[in-house]
């Protein structure tokens, strides 16, 4: 199955998106299936266990004290999950984006491949999440206009890292880079993204059963991310078409092949940074 890859309008991201994600959505859904529903089940299952239910969406002060003694009192539970939420987004997001990029581009990778790859990717992620996590906190705190603008011009980091093998400051860099000129695109994209999963879970909420309506959401919450992450990957194509004629290296490359060459994106390994390579 090929795809356009070319620089593309909104309508075309998510067009694409939607191909994508509709023609392999059961080798994308196993990458969430094994990483993220497990853990969206165990965190539904302790707020479940902990929290009290039918709880309105604005509680009263007494409403809101009482929430805020159960979680005191089970802080240690809260903060295992948060420890094991730092281990399990990194590898979802990065086996979803490995395995959406290459089959964009018309290359295989099984399930294995992607995970195994998304391990080899959490220091370099954590490192990069932790310099972007830095940027927006500083910009918020300077005038909030400066962090949602950081929260824009970095919003690639992730593809930058697990496509391109590129971490730290210089992920950032590359990020800003190729947003220049496509921070509108994005900030529509975002929106539209959003709304379809607030839209998504919102049907949840007229599920009466706790222990059904836990189940469906992280159901939906994984489809949700899949989609999500395959119109990012296709948005970070249409972005280095724009600013560096992405699909006519590719082409050039293409023809490469055909005449016998070696493609110029063949991996090479840098014994200087640890965090390149398979």
């Amino acid at each position: 199955m090929n795809y356009e890859i070319r620089e593309l309008s909104i309508g075309g991201i998510l067009d694409q998106a939607i191909n994508l994600t509709k023609n392999h959505f059961g080798a994308f859904f196993s990458v969430v299936a094994v990483t993220l529903l497990p853990f969206g089940l165990i965190q539904a299952g302790i707020n479940i266990a902990i929290m009290p239910q039918n709880m309105p969406l604005i509680p009263t002060p007494e409403e809101a004290a009482a929430i805020q003694k159960i979680q005191i009192e089970n802080l240690p539970i809260i903060l295992g999950s948060a420890l094991l939420a730092l281990i399990v987004l990194p590898i979802a997001n990065a086996a979803l984006v490995k395995i959406m990029a290459n089959t964009y581009l018309g290359e295989s990778t099984s399930l294995g491949d992607a995970i195994g790859s998304a391990f080899g990717m959490i220091i370099p992620l954590y490192w990069t999440w932790l310099l972007l996590m830095i940027a927006v906190t500083g910009g918020t705190i300077l005038c909030i206009v400066p962090g949602i603008i950081a929260a824009f011009w970095f919003s690639l980091a992730t593809q930058v890292v697990v496509i391109e093998k590129i971490n730290g400051f210089a992920a950032l860099k590359r990020s800003r880079e190729l947003m220049r000129g496509n921070v509108g695109t994005v900030f529509v994209l975002s929106l539209v993204l959003g709304m379809i999963s607030v839209s998504a879970q919102g049907g949840t909420l007229m599920i009466p059963q706790v222990h059904a309506k836990a189940v469906i959401s992280a159901v939906i919450n994984c489809v949700t991310t899949v989609f999500t992450s395959a119109a990012m990957v296709v948005f970070y194509f249409s972005c280095r078409c724009g600013y560096e004629q992405f699909d006519l290296q590719r082409l050039a490359q293409n023809v490469g092949l055909a005449d016998g060459d070696v493609p110029a994106d063949a991996d090479v390994v840098d014994e200087d940074n640890p965090f390149l390579g398979d």
